[in-house]
């Protein structure tokens, strides 16, 4: 910001990261930002976006571990935590939290990374757990909860659904943002950097495995293992501490349990309003050595799915091994 060097950005995140909620796209709280910096510094940004809608932090890490050309970044916003605690408990939110810092500080070495809070976390375990692991690796960290709550509007005139902020909670969120990249400026911050981890096992590279040991009831279509029968299995055998797995959400889709080594974990939803292929989260925290995970199909589907059909589409598991 001193040299009026233009800024490339990284925005790793969920629907809120991607903007999601804004009546247009100018109102994105990046796109706010990005035209205030240039009004009042006359300095260029520009964003590349590792975001999707229902994304938890798993969903961010993996695809982060997957990119071959990440290309250059000056500063790597992190924005997560609505969804994940949705999926998992705190302590395991911490463990690819700060996996994803980690990640991130290897993908682009020279990059600031800067945290967010999201305005609508309602679970302080999940926020704590933010505000400890940014402390830790000296990131910049908002937290939006309280600059909503100062401004003395309701949810409803700051969100769109009293999830997703409007142009008006997206212009905070760009408020925010561009006094705490001033202030830091001002008082020199040093950047995030890894130091030693906080979690004695951390999970930064990701492999996918398509070869499944028993199938029942699915076949092969379109790259996918698919099955729309109740009591259909797929099972396969992975070592490493984290697990997670590829598969097609789409109007049609259904339910399916999942089992490690025998033991019920999960049970997940395969709808999506669109078809998309995700990166779901499952278990971390494993024992090392070799683990069974069988899918089953359940038969049962999400109350938004309208069509006949309660599909299944998997094209593989995602597994890690502990960094250490």
């Amino acid at each position: 910001m001193k040299e009026k060097d233009p800024i490339r950005y990284t925005v790793i995140g969920d629907s809120i990261g991607r903007g999601s909620g804004a009546e247009t796209p100018g109102q994105k709280w990046f796109k706010v930002l990005e035209r205030r910096m240039f009004s009042e510094h006359g300095i260029r940004m520009s964003g590349s976006y590792i975001v999707q809608s229902g994304a938890t932090s798993f969903e961010g890490l993996y695809r982060l571990s997957q990119f071959e050309n990440s290309g250059k970044s000056d500063l790597v916003f992190i924005i997560f935590g609505e969804n994940d605690r949705k999926y998992m408990k705190a302590k395991d939110f911490s463990v690819i939290y700060e996996s994803l810092i980690r990640k991130a500080k290897a993908v682009y070495p020279k990059a600031e990374i800067m945290t967010i809070t999201e305005s609508c976390l309602t679970s302080n375990d999940f926020a704590a757990e933010i505000d400890a692991i940014s402390d830790h690796y000296h990131a910049s960290h908002i937290d939006m909860r309280p600059v909503f709550q100062k401004t003395g509007l309701s949810a409803a005139e700051l969100t769109k659904d009293l999830v997703h902020p409007n142009g008006r909670g997206y212009q905070l969120y760009a408020d925010a943002i561009y006094q705490q990249l001033t202030q830091d400026t001002i008082r020199k911050k040093e950047i995030a950097a890894i130091v030693d981890p906080i979690h004695e096992d951390t999970y930064e590279n990701y492999e996918s495995i398509s070869s499944f040991q028993r199938k029942e009831g699915f076949i092969i279509k379109d790259g996918y293992m698919t099955s729309g029968q109740k009591g259909s299995q797929l099972e396969a055998e992975f070592y490493g501490n984290a697990l997670g797995v590829n598969l097609l959400r789409s109007p049609d889709g259904g339910e399916i349990k999942v089992y490690i080594d025998g033991k019920f974990v999960t049970s997940m939803s395969t709808w999506w309003p669109f078809a998309s292929e995700r990166n779901l989260y499952i278990a971390n925290g494993l024992s090392n050595g070799v683990h069974t995970v069988r899918f089953e199909v359940s038969g049962g589907k999400s109350h938004n799915n309208i069509s006949n059909d309660s599909m299944t589409r998997i094209s593989s598991i995602i597994v890690s091994k502990s960094s250490k």
